[in-house]
């Protein structure tokens, strides 16, 4: 490394560090998002070293949701503007093309399809998907097996609920990226109220002021709930009383739109006064962009899931060098950082543990502000038996009903 790249480095670390030049918010987004991740142990030669990767490695291709890693485009952006990458790549000489790639399930299913079907790589060693679209690749056997040997950090730091899912319940094919549950989030500065319900959302006052998901689950999921029916439980008649009651709201313009990822922006930029969101998605919108937006799960129940880490079929040449990527985010480092960052729900036992410590230490040195935002994270990082009670599953839908349920839903999607 030469001598003005070291300077550069340790001049952003300097910058972020001086609280004269930025707010404490600001630093903590800096610090939760990677750059000085606390519980991470990403020191400054380590962070040095991450910007002189090994020319001997391969590039690894990985398709991921937004704001989804540990993210710092200030301090040691390169070789990428994730530092936990950067830590890896240091490590193994391997480099990581990194993407987020993915939007919405079922349009980035589809995306993948036709090269899997006519046995062409899709590109991509690593992807992200959801469960269901586990499911549905596995069993077309379009996703590449895993080898449990080459994954010591998985077997020795998995939490017992990341193992073993239904749609894949020897971890044939996936491993637990993050998990989360899909509820409301609003800024009651612009809704003049606390907001409580599902049914919020269809109050005439917010007539083309909220937003819905375009991820056809999801929101059959809530209006389900909304209707007192289990999704699990739900039969086709169900799902089209559900979809009725989105037809109506979209004849009066309920909702200025369904979304994907980019509801996050609207949201934080208060565009959307309420809209459906991710749990993890509004603890960075609150911690980095906008603090008054908060969440909550509707009182007719959420809808709980995780997303997961899996090889498409024809990925191979690269097959060492993917489930040590994989791997890696199983140790306690990586995987603090990213939890201190995305705030989602980590598959790693021991996180919430180190995340308290960082809390504690934030205390100590006096830092009530970033302790107290650090238990925050902690709370949906690792979620007590309280707040997922009121959450389900989504429903496992047979291709014959997820057709059928396509069908209703292509109606309502605008």
């Amino acid at each position: 490394m030469s001598d003005e790249q070291r300077s550069r480095i340790e001049m952003a670390i300097l910058q972020a560090m001086r609280h004269d030049r930025i707010s404490r918010r600001a630093f903590l987004g800096r610090a939760g998002r990677g750059g000085i991740a606390l519980g991470a142990a990403l020191s400054l030669p380590a962070l040095i070293a991450a910007c002189t990767p090994s020319s001997d490695g391969v590039t690894l291709e990985w398709a991921n949701w937004c704001c989804y890693i540990d993210i710092d485009e200030e301090i040691a952006p390169d070789p990428t503007p994730y530092p936990t990458l950067n830590a890896f790549i240091a490590q193994t000489g391997n480099s990581v093309n990194y993407q987020e790639a993915i939007t919405d399930n079922a349009e980035f299913m589809q995306t993948l399809l036709p090269d899997l079907t006519n046995n062409i790589s899709t590109g991509w060693d690593l992807i992200t998907p959801g469960g269901w679209v586990v499911d549905r690749l596995g069993a077309l056997g379009f996703l590449e097996e895993i080898d449990h040997s080459k994954l010591p950090n998985w077997s020795e730091n998995a939490a017992d609920y990341a193992v073993g899912q239904w749609f894949d319940p020897d971890n044939k094919y996936s491993l637990w990226w993050q998990g989360g549950i899909t509820g409301v989030g609003y800024d009651p500065n612009l809704t003049g109220r606390e907001l409580t319900t599902f049914e919020d959302l269809f109050d005439p006052e917010f007539a083309g002021r909220v937003g819905a998901f375009k991820d056809m689950r999801e929101m059959l999921g809530l209006t389900l709930l909304s209707l007192g029916v289990v999704p699990e439980n739900a039969t086709i008649d169900d799902a089209q009383a559900a979809v009725q009651k989105l037809l109506d709201a979209n004849e009066r313009d309920q909702f200025r739109g369904y979304y994907g990822n980019e509801y996050y922006d609207a949201l934080s930029a208060g565009d959307l006064v309420a809209c459906v969101a991710w749990s993890g998605d509004v603890n960075q919108i609150a911690l980095y962009d906008n603090p008054d937006v908060q969440f909550y799960v509707p009182a007719e129940g959420g809808v709980r899931w995780n997303d997961n880490l899996c090889i498409p079929k024809g990925s191979t040449t690269k097959m060492d060098q993917t489930l040590q990527l994989m791997d890696y985010y199983y140790g306690l480092d990586a995987a603090t950082a990213v939890s201190e960052y995305v705030g989602y729900r980590t598959g790693v036992a021991g996180v919430r543990e180190r995340i308290d410590a960082d809390a504690q230490a934030a205390r100590d040195a006096g830092d009530e502000e970033t302790a107290g935002q650090l238990e925050a994270t902690a709370a949906t990082v690792a979620p007590s038996a309280d707040q997922i009670d009121n959450t389900y599953p989504y429903k496992q839908l047979t291709e014959e009903e997820d057709a059928e349920w396509s069908d209703l839903w292509e109606a309502v999607r605008r």
